[in-house]
């Protein structure tokens, strides 16, 4: 980026850290309140619980419970919130600390390939905008996604500074392999490292990083089935639905990223030649198919464009330092094209009806109904917490685990087993009175998500309302 900082550069900054600091509002503040803001919190709470205390992390295919998770972030989290309080909070905290930490990924990304740490800086920002704006669900919360996208994105720091030096691969490949083994659906840069590898040096020259990668993710794998048995791999094979109306459901949300990745075309197609070009348009290449690929599948949401958002950041953050070879700087200058990208970034950004960040700061309303929501939480953690023998909190497993009940229904495996037709909803209810489970619904709606559609109508069961 030609200039290095200067009264431009430093406005462009300045723009785009505040709107990101804006939207990070929301999530840091709404982190302190223990309200389930993803269904996936409780879930991976009790797990962590599990792993923490020594017990059983992957269920037998009797119970009710899923677990297709790889194991790391439970031990992890779990044994971090036996120093520091529960699991919740500190996997927030951890959300948070790796969204910052792939921005950071991503100004060193566009360095190693632009030479522009103040562009990567933009796209950083840019990314974290983004994301604390239109991911909420997940910056800031209690799920492993974004901390493992964190250490994937050092990977791929690392793959971009050795594959510059004529280095081997390999470390940064195994890196990525531990990463997996955080969360295992982030498969944008390994296939992007992977499909690098063979491009630039042809097939027999990435035959042993390839092998040097698999015989690492087949010995991780071989570990966890002797440390876990057999039910590990049955739990992470858990069936799942798929179906086009899932995937047409989700698509809507690439909205959000197409200004970014037009605005990388429009360079990448001037520069096509460039290495830069190549690599970004294979990241964003592999991104893309991967998140339409998991859109297809029940229960799968937004964490799966992740991997685009952050191809997308690192190739904006190029565009932006190598600018002057499109055709708009061409015609209007590289500092007024800039200027222009600036300005379309932020026009995008705050076209939303979505202003929780602007609620927090200036409705006291808005503030004092979270503190109310946390005290009829825990009015209904006790309630729960009164009642005898089992408790499924429906739609809330945060309250049961407030209450301190055990994890006895996962909604994920009996939503997919009732998608699959392993047995039909009043099959379901006769399971839950069988097993002695009682059914708690009264009050269950979350301030931050919508309820989700019920499989099985609770009064099959022992269902408590009043």
């Amino acid at each position: 980026m030609a200039g290095g900082l200067n009264k431009r550069t430093i406005a462009y900054l300045c723009a785009l850290g505040a709107l990101a600091a804006y939207y990070m509002v929301w999530p840091v503040w709404r982190a302190q309140y223990p309200l389930e803001i993803w269904f996936t919190e409780s879930w991976n709470a009790y797990h962590q619980d599990a792993a923490a205390a020594g017990l059983p992390l992957y269920p037998g295919a009797d119970q009710l419970v899923v677990n297709n998770y790889p194991p790391l972030s439970f031990y992890a989290i779990g044994w971090l919130g036996t120093l520091l309080g529960d699991n919740l909070f500190v996997g927030r905290a951890i959300s948070i600390v790796g969204l910052l930490a792939i921005a950071v990924e991503i100004a060193l990304a566009v360095r190693l390939l632009a030479g522009s740490l103040i562009a990567g800086s933009l796209g950083a920002l840019w990314f974290i905008a983004i994301m604390a704006h239109n991911a909420t669900s997940y910056v800031g919360a209690n799920d492993p996604q974004i901390a493992a996208l964190a250490i994937m994105g050092a990977g791929l720091v690392w793959f971009l500074a050795r594959d510059r030096a004529g280095k081997a691969p390999e470390p940064a490949l195994l890196l990525m392999v531990v990463a997996g083994f955080w969360k295992h659906n982030i498969i944008g840069i390994p296939l992007t490292a992977i499909s690098w590898i063979i491009i630039a040096k042809g097939l027999r020259p990435a035959l042993r990083p390839l092998l040097v990668s698999g015989a690492a993710a087949v010995a991780g794998l071989s570990a966890c089935v002797a440390i876990f048995g057999p039910a590990f791999l049955d739990n992470l094979l858990t069936p799942r639905a798929y179906s086009w109306r899932h995937f047409l459901s989700q698509v809507g949300h690439l909205q959000w990223v197409a200004l970014a990745l037009m605005i990388w075309a429009a360079w990448a197609w001037s520069d096509r030649a460039s290495r830069a070009a190549r690599f970004t348009a294979l990241q964003i290449g592999c991104g893309l198919f991967a998140c339409l690929l998991q859109w297809f599948g029940d229960g799968v949401y937004g964490n799966a464009e992740f991997d685009l958002i952050i191809a997308a950041a690192i190739g904006l953050g190029v565009a932006i330092a190598k600018i002057e070879t499109s055709w708009l700087a061409r015609r209007i200058g590289s500092g007024p094209a800039r200027d222009v990208v600036i300005i379309l970034l932020i026009i995008r950004l705050v076209s939303s009806g979505r202003q929780e960040s602007a609620q927090v700061l200036f409705e006291p309303a808005f503030r004092a109904s979270l503190v109310a929501a946390t005290q009829s939480q825990a009015d209904l953690a006790a309630r729960v917490a009164a009642m005898p023998g089992l408790v499924m909190c429906w739609k809330a497993n945060l309250v049961c685990r407030q209450a301190g009940k055990a994890f006895v229904v996962d909604d994920f495996k009996t939503d997919q087993l009732l998608a699959k037709g392993a047995f039909t909803a009043p099959e379901l209810g006769q399971m839950l009175r069988d097993r002695k489970i009682t059914i708690f619904t009264d009050g269950l709606t979350s301030p931050f998500t919508l309820p989700q559609a019920s499989p099985a109508d609770p009064q099959n069961a022992n269902a408590v309302s009043k």
